[in-house]
């Protein structure tokens, strides 16, 4: 029996595939868009910690498709690449702490090998 999450799973396989193949100009601006993915992600789940699982009924659908988006690369990742980290919200963290500007030098895979490291 197929779930509907094995058809988004494979949604963000194909988007991070393409992120990969991009051009460095195309690159840097998949870079910041995941940079900027996972600051929503982060922020709605310390939001969630902060306000007692609110989060979810103040949260935009703009909001919760970018945190998605960050969330589907990152699950897609781990099921393909070993990862150090313990769990997703943990590589979401790295990613985030990454300033906007840094995203010109370096790659949507720099930045997933950067966020499985070792701590």
């Amino acid at each position: 029996m197929k779930t509907p999450f094995g058809q988004y799973s494979f949604i963000a396989f194909l988007v991070t595939l393409a992120f990969t193949s991009a051009t460095p100009a195309q690159a840097n601006k998949h870079s910041e868009r995941l940079i900027q993915s996972c600051n929503e992600l982060v922020g709605i789940y310390a939001e969630r910690d902060k306000q007692n699982l609110l989060a979810g009924v103040t949260t935009s659908v703009s909001e919760a498709l970018q945190a998605g988006y960050c969330m589907g690369v990152l699950d897609e990742y781990r099921r393909h690449d070993r990862c150090y980290s313990h769990d997703w919200f943990t590589q979401a963290q790295k990613i985030a702490e990454m300033s906007v500007g840094y995203s010109e030098r370096i790659s949507v895979n720099e930045l997933l090998e950067f966020s499985c490291e070792r701590s």
